[in-house]
């Protein structure tokens, strides 16, 4: 009878037993992962953290909804400590950085999906990489107006990350000269609440600006006088056809030749003289008391102001005058 009672008290104690380690491994489990539904928590690729322990909460943010209602708990887990100089800055690499997160939490680390590396200052703040991406952006889109047509950036080129020693000091984006088609250089400076520059970096964009520009609508001959009649448009990107013409000012001739669709540059164009070769003008002889006007015949070019020899036609004397607009040049 009594080893009835003994065997039935064994058993009692192997299933109270058993009941209070699965009791104890439920604790262990992370919120959560009994039921399949883990949270999820993602590892910045660099942070700053105020110490004197590194928080999970200043390196980690929650990814799913699970790790948010949890994050106020998990959000201040007590890591490594921190070093203890104000702008000290540590890398760490994937798998040193896995291994030291399971010393101190456990299993519940293979929860955090890891960077290739954390790089972590102390003290602070921390302009990351989407941050430096936004604020260029945001710099350079009222800028990218003002040139027309479809602008599209690419290839933009910015440090990883720019660290700056205290929490007040602030990032300014400019950049020297005007936003163009192609290639852009852009200053990043780190600067203090008194205007005092700390840091400065650079980053390059390059600009996709598609336009209507004009192009010679017939081909196009030296000293022939651009005209509506011998213009059209075609799309194109500015960025790999510097120099192009607008379209505006004028009046305009041709400094070479252009065939048919070619764009018109700024080299190709040159100011009307107000006075060209063989037109007639009024040539005036201003003397003591006298003003004279006859019919002469231009024997060069010139615009006003400037100099000119002209031909009187009715002695063929050549005199020097000067151009007072298209239609008259004066002798004193």
């Amino acid at each position: 009878m009594w080893k009835k009672r003994s065997r039935r008290a064994r058993g009692v104690r192997y299933v109270l037993a058993a009941c209070l380690a699965a009791v104890l491994l439920a604790g262990s489990v992370p919120a959560g992962a009994a039921g399949g539904n883990r949270w999820k928590g993602l590892v910045r690729s660099v942070a700053c953290v105020k110490g004197p322990d590194v928080l999970l909460g200043e390196i980690a943010d929650p990814v799913d909804a699970v790790a948010q209602r949890q994050w106020p708990t998990l959000s201040t887990v007590k890591l490594w400590k921190a070093s203890d100089r104000l702008g000290h800055v540590v890398t760490v690499p994937r798998d040193k950085l896995r291994r030291i997160l399971e010393y101190y939490m456990g299993e519940e680390a293979g929860n955090l999906a890891l960077p290739s590396q954390l790089t972590v200052q102390t003290g602070g703040r921390v302009v990351d990489s989407s941050e430096l991406t936004s604020r260029i952006v945001a710099f350079l889109t009222p800028k990218a107006k003002g040139l027309g047509g479809d602008v599209k950036l690419n290839n933009l080129q910015m440090p990883d990350h720019i660290f700056f020693p205290n929490d007040y000091d602030r990032l300014v984006v400019d950049m020297k000269g005007d936003f163009k088609p192609g290639r852009n250089d852009i200053m990043l400076c780190g600067v203090t609440p008194d205007g005092k520059v700390i840091s400065r970096r650079s980053a390059v964009v390059f600009a996709d600006v598609w336009k209507a520009v004009p192009v010679a609508a017939r081909p196009m001959n030296r000293n022939e006088r651009v005209t509506a009649n011998k213009v059209s448009f075609r799309r194109m990107n500015l960025a790999y056809n510097r120099d192009v013409w607008d379209g505006t000012g004028g009046p305009w001739r041709m400094t070479r030749t252009l065939g048919r669709g070619q764009v018109f540059t700024q080299s190709h164009l040159e100011p009307v003289p107000l006075v060209e070769r063989g037109e007639m003008v009024n040539l005036v002889f201003n003397g003591r008391g006298i003003r004279l006007s006859i019919k002469a015949e231009a024997m060069g070019e010139a615009g006003a102001g400037q100099q000119v020899e002209v031909r009187n036609t009715q002695s063929n004397k050549i005199v020097l005058a000067t151009v007072v607009d298209s239609e008259t040049v004066v002798v004193r």
